[in-house]
């Protein structure tokens, strides 16, 4: 009686040994991902500061000015248009 008592533990720890190592090997797996993912993230957060860090180089104050005439030019005249529309539409 106590053999069978005993031989009936031994497969229920056995049992729960294999869950408990299932357990851990998916756990394990998941985290694993979870660090390559965060890993991956992080780095091309990183190459995109070191892009920005070249351009930077690149792109001086004087450069982005001459760009930016024409746009605000546009924007001006564009805003002088609307704003005159409105004035029409209210008299």
């Amino acid at each position: 009686m106590k053999n069978a008592f005993q031989e009936a533990l031994t497969e229920r720890k056995s049992k729960m040994d294999k869950i408990n190592d299932i357990f851990f090997s998916i756990a394990t797996g998941f985290l694993a991902w979870g660090a390559w993912l965060v890993k991956r993230l992080f780095r091309r957060i990183d190459d995109a500061h070191a892009r920005i860090d070249r351009l930077d180089t690149l792109v001086d104050r004087q450069y982005l000015e001459t760009q930016l005439a024409p746009l605000r030019g546009d924007v001006s005249l564009i805003l002088k248009t609307l704003l005159e529309t409105s004035k029409q539409n209210r008299s």
